[in-house]
């Protein structure tokens, strides 16, 4: 095992308390940068602000944002307990007129059809459920269900302070009345879903009792069903928040009247403030607990020395605009002189002390911790170990420390289940910080362990000689060497498919831990199979190496096994025969060009000297026509001679790729135009017209200039040569995209040949193949080769069309940007 020197302890137990440090310091930023608060609704998260840091808990961010919730919880309680209460107190008996209550928030017709309950039975009722039947009626039994009439109800005055809210004129008395309407139809008969009525209205009846068709029906049940649904959950709310919202356990001061048609109703949850306040100066009151807000909309006043603007409370009031009408006015205030209560105001103020005078200085003592920490850490690498006895197995090792790294989160998640609570609200606690440090220092011990076995078995060059896995691999290796190296072909495949089925079917019965075993093996034995085909592999890659053109590709026979080397030999075998053949071929095509070159060469010195000297001759005076004529045809023909030979040389270089390319920007109509006058008294002297037109007036192209005149030379010479005499060459060039979306030039050329065209448009533009079979013309049959492969050696497109006796050749070459 390795012995660790005294430093190296010292070192590590430094790093321990570092790490410890580090995890205490941003536990307590994290949570110094958003906490958990627990208020009327359950844990609220807010946000310590870096600007409240120099202010008093009361002027922050963080107060005020308590005092908002607080606020839209009371707004919403006194909501609710304008729907419950009478006179300040919980009323059972209180009736609710279900249609109004449903269409709260809006604004009913004078008269409408509604049923009203009290308080109790509607919420009796959404407790124990609503239930229906689904019944078959005829016209007679529908007409003996329902009523005969139709009940509406009329409000007498459905305009309030505030704007007209049906809500809130159903709950005055006096101010409604009923009034029966008389059918226009018998009520049809079909499948009818019926309300089983547990309980009755205030005047005893049932919905059937007031209304006289199936649609009312209907729209009254669902009003009575989302009436009571939504004041149970109102009702339960209702019990929550006026509990939190207690004199005794909040910090949170409330009084809010309101006045409807003369009537003024008070919301408080101060005892004194509940009965008489003539004489009480409520307002100086609610300014004498600290922090206070005062709203009245009809007087249009707003005070108050927090943080929320009045249209935040605006905005609030309006959301319940059916409990809150114009004639209302709003007092809330935080009792900041002692926060008596221990609410969220009070947990607010505790965590803004703790956290918001030392963050940025324990986030500086934090980046120290981590850079001493990586500095141990490097140093400690470096400390030398000694082996002392028998080392212990590279993955017992790792998998002792990962559990103890591992240990720290388990217990978290633990105490999690234990406490149900959640991991946010956990991490907030006012202990977490210390217990984070002690987690750090456990999973530092798991951690350097990991990190420094794992560096000492690398310098002692014993991480894999040590490890379980290499002794596990080894023997596997082994036993797969011996069975595919075997030449048998029933050893090499069903003995280890037996093997593979036998030990499967064994381990399966076993259960989870036999899968967990099988699994392996069976692992072993795709790398079995994956080895016998690794080798065919090797093979197939080689010859599609040699498909390619790679003829030189060979087999590493040496890292084969059994019957696939004397199938890699073939192979090899092939690919040299193939290399041999391709040698053979590249020599004679390079005796052949060279061949060409050198005749080519050697004809060009003598046929110079015979043109020469017939200049000479002819400017001498013959007085002989005869010689005359004979030394005319002399001079034609060692001019075609001289054209052949350059020809000759000119197309040899081409094929064997030794010209050089200089590609620039050109302008293709210029280009053409200059062309054309060039070859104009050839066009003349041969008898043909030509017309060119261009799609646009310049067209840049990208080609080598030397080149390109090379090929228009080549081209306009076969059309001058071939052409029917008489008649118009047609010129034309334009523009267009191909299938990659890249504009290109084309230029075409189109005559009527004199000859008949019995050769394919693909032979022509091969050596030595001429449109004039009889090679009557001075033609050598190797312009149309020449043109064509030098503009595919320019990027260009190169491509002959015939028709008949009409002959069309179209260049293409990539626009300029």
């Amino acid at each position: 095992m390795l012995k660790k020197p005294i430093n190296f302890k010292i070192l590590t137990l430094i790093q321990h308390v570092l790490a410890a440090f580090i995890a205490f310091s941003l536990v307590f930023i994290f949570a110094g940068t958003s906490i958990i608060i627990t208020g009327a609704r359950g844990d609220y998260s807010y946000t310590l602000y870096e600007s409240d840091r120099n202010r008093a808990y009361e002027d922050s961010y963080l107060f005020n944002n308590i005092l908002g919730n607080n606020l839209a919880d009371v707004i919403r309680l006194i909501a609710i307990r304008s729907q419950l209460e009478t006179a300040g107190e919980y009323d059972s008996e209180k009736t609710i007129d279900v249609t109004a209550y449903v269409n709260r928030g809006t604004t009913l017709p004078g008269d409408y059809v509604t049923a009203v309950y009290t308080v109790s039975d509607l919420l009796k009722w959404a407790q124990s459920g609503f239930t229906y039947e689904t019944r078959n009626f005829t016209e007679e039994e529908s007409s003996s269900f329902l009523s005969a009439t139709t009940t509406y109800t009329h409000l007498k005055n459905n305009l309030m302070s505030g704007g007209m809210n049906s809500y809130l004129s159903s709950g005055l008395s006096d101010n409604s009345v009923e009034f029966t309407v008389s059918g226009n139809s018998v009520p049809s008969g079909g499948t009818h879903n019926i309300l089983v009525s547990r309980y009755q209205t205030v005047d005893g009846k049932n919905i059937e009792d007031l209304v006289s068709n199936w649609e009312e029906y209907s729209l009254l049940c669902s009003n009575v069903e989302e009436a009571a649904g939504t004041l149970l959950s109102n009702f339960e709310e209702y019990g929550k928040l006026l509990s939190y919202y207690g004199y005794q356990s909040s910090n949170l001061r409330y009084y809010i009247s309101r006045t409807v048609s003369g009537s003024t109703s008070v919301f408080t949850n101060v005892s004194e403030l509940s009965g008489e306040t003539t004489g009480i100066d409520i307002k100086s009151v609610f300014e004498g607990y600290g922090r206070y807000i005062y709203y009245c909309p009809y007087e249009l006043k707003y005070e108050t020395n927090t943080l929320i603007k009045e249209n935040v409370v605006r905005s609030l009031l309006k959301t319940y605009s059916y409990a809150y009408p114009d004639q209302i006015k709003v007092y809330v205030a935080v009792d900041t002189l002692g926060y008596p209560c221990s609410d969220d105001f009070y947990q607010g103020k505790s965590s803004f002390a703790k956290y918001m005078p030392y963050r940025t200085q324990i986030l500086i003592l934090c980046f120290v911790a981590a850079f001493m920490y990586i500095l141990l850490f490097i140093i400690t690498l470096k400390t030398p170990v000694v082996v002392n006895g028998k080392t212990i197995k590279t993955e017992i090792a790792c998998l002792k420390n990962i559990i103890i790294m591992v240990a720290p989160f388990g217990a978290f998640v633990l105490a999690s289940v234990i406490t149900q609570m959640s991991y946010m609200k956990m991490v907030r606690l006012e202990n977490f910080p210390v217990y984070a440090a002690l987690g750090a220092f456990v999973f530092n011990v798991g951690f350097l362990g990991l990190i420094y076995g794992i560096a000492d078995k690398v310098k002692e060059k014993s991480l894999w000689k040590d490890s379980i896995l290499r002794m596990i691999i080894i023997g596997a290796k082994n036993l797969i060497l011996t069975t595919t190296d075997n030449g048998n072909v029933i050893i090499r495949t069903w003995i280890p498919y037996i093997f593979f089925v036998v030990i499967n079917l064994c381990l399966f019965k076993i259960g989870l831990a036999g899968i967990v075993i099988a699994a392996f093996l069976d692992i072993l034995i795709g790398i079995y199979l994956y080895r016998q085909n690794l080798d065919r592999d090797r093979i197939i890659k080689v010859i599609e190496k040699i498909k390619n053109g790679d003829v030189k590709s060979k087999v590493d026979v040496s890292a084969l096994h059994s019957d696939n080397i004397a199938l890699a030999d073939a192979v090899n075998s092939i690919g040299e025969g193939i290399e041999k053949a391709v040698d053979t071929s590249m020599k004679d095509e390079k005796l052949k060009a060279d061949l060409i070159t050198n005749v080519s060469h050697d004809i060009k010195t003598p046929l110079t000297s015979i043109i020469n000297y017939v200049d000479l001759i002819k400017r001498e005076d013959i007085g002989n026509e005869r010689v005359i004529e004979y030394v005319n045809i002399l001079d034609q023909k060692s001019q075609k001679l001289k054209k052949l030979t350059e020809d000759l040389v000119e197309a040899s270089k081409i094929s064997s790729g030794n010209i050089s390319i200089e590609l620039s920007k050109i302008d293709f109509v210029e280009l053409i135009n200059q062309t054309i006058g060039e070859f104009f008294e050839k066009f003349e002297k041969s008898g043909l017209t030509p017309i060119f037109k261009a799609q646009e007036k310049n067209i840049s192209i990208v080609a080598d200039a030397r080149h390109l005149w090379r090929v228009l030379e080549n081209l306009f010479n076969n059309t001058c040569k071939y052409a029917l005499s008489g008649t118009r060459v047609y010129l034309e060039m334009y523009t267009s995209e191909d299938e990659d979306g890249k504009k290109k030039a084309f230029f075409s050329i189109k005559n009527i040949s004199a000859k008949e065209l019995n050769v394919s448009a693909d032979e022509l533009t091969k050596k030595f193949i001429r449109g004039d079979e009889s090679r009557t013309t001075e033609g050598s049959g190797l312009g149309l080769s020449i043109a064509k492969n030098l503009t595919i050696a320019q990027g260009g497109t190169f491509d002959i069309r015939l028709d008949g006796d009409l002959f069309k050749v179209i260049i293409g070459f990539d626009i300029a940007e």
